[in-house]
């Protein structure tokens, strides 16, 4: 009885045992099962974490110089101040004179017949004449009158060797003080000025902002100035009154006045 109880004992406590060393055998599993899981974890953390950023291990890299800017062929032009000569008259190059036409240019007209300019002037000599540019650039509204002063920039002949051909229409492309460019047959231009030159129709507004400022500085300018504004102050389309008209030409003449005179011109912002 006792020996069976023994063998009962035995059985029980090799039961046991085993139980005990199965539960062990779990854990140490389980745990080693977490602990690769965060090997593995760690591995791969380590494998996709980014590399030092460059500019901390070597220093940032120095930024790319900004081109230097181009200067523009307009801003390295300037106005020509040599003759051409042909047929006794100072003409300037006829590169310059095609760009000159393509466009209105009121501050160039300034520079080119202000009293040191050395080109040639001619004179309206018929009543009247419609503005043409044959050269393909605008036109003023304004009609060429009787005694105009406008500055020759193309004789042109008609046939022969080594002479020029430039418009194919009339005797002169020529320049007028608003800065347009028209062409004039043989009989409608004089090279003998009248007793008191005219000059086309200006508009403040489109003179060079640096000019309006040079030309303020003349007393005469100034003062006919106050009275164009005071007079067409609104003015802009329609018809003008005639202290308008009366102011706007009194401004007319004293701006060419002090361009004739001499006055300091200041250098134009861009040539054609």
């Amino acid at each position: 009885m006792q020996l069976r109880s023994h063998r009962a004992w035995r059985s029980l406590c090799s039961g046991l045992c085993a139980i005990a060393v199965g539960s062990c055998g779990l854990t140490t599993l389980a745990c080693g099962g977490a602990a690769s899981s965060s090997a593995l974890a760690a591995a791969s953390a380590a494998e996709t974490a980014p590399p030092p950023a460059e500019s901390e291990a070597a220093g940032a890299a120095p930024e790319p110089a900004e081109p230097a800017e181009l200067e523009s062929p307009a801003a390295s032009r300037s106005l020509p101040s040599e003759c051409q000569l042909l047929a006794g008259l100072c003409l300037p190059p006829r590169d310059f004179v095609r760009r000159l036409c393509q466009g209105a240019y009121t501050g160039v007209a300034f520079h080119l017949l202000e009293k040191r300019s050395p080109f040639s002037r001619g004179y309206i000599r018929v009543r009247e004449v419609h503005s043409v540019n044959a050269l393909g650039g605008p036109t003023s509204d304004a009609k060429l009158t009787f005694g105009e002063e406008v500055l020759i920039l193309t004789r042109t002949m008609d046939g022969g060797p080594g002479q020029m051909q430039v418009s194919g229409m009339g005797g002169y492309d020529v320049l007028r003080w608003d800065g347009t460019c028209a062409n004039l047959a043989d009989g409608e231009l004089a090279l003998r000025p009248p007793t008191t030159p005219r000059a086309a129709p200006l508009e403040w507004r489109y003179i060079d902002e640096n000019i309006q400022t040079a030309l303020l500085q003349d007393e005469g300018v100034r003062s006919a100035r106050q009275a164009q504004r005071k007079h067409c102050h609104g003015v802009s389309l329609g018809p003008r009154s005639a202290a308008c008209v009366k102011a706007e030409d009194q401004l007319n003449a004293r701006i060419v006045l002090a361009v004739r005179s001499g006055m300091e011109l200041p250098p134009l912002l861009s040539v054609p």
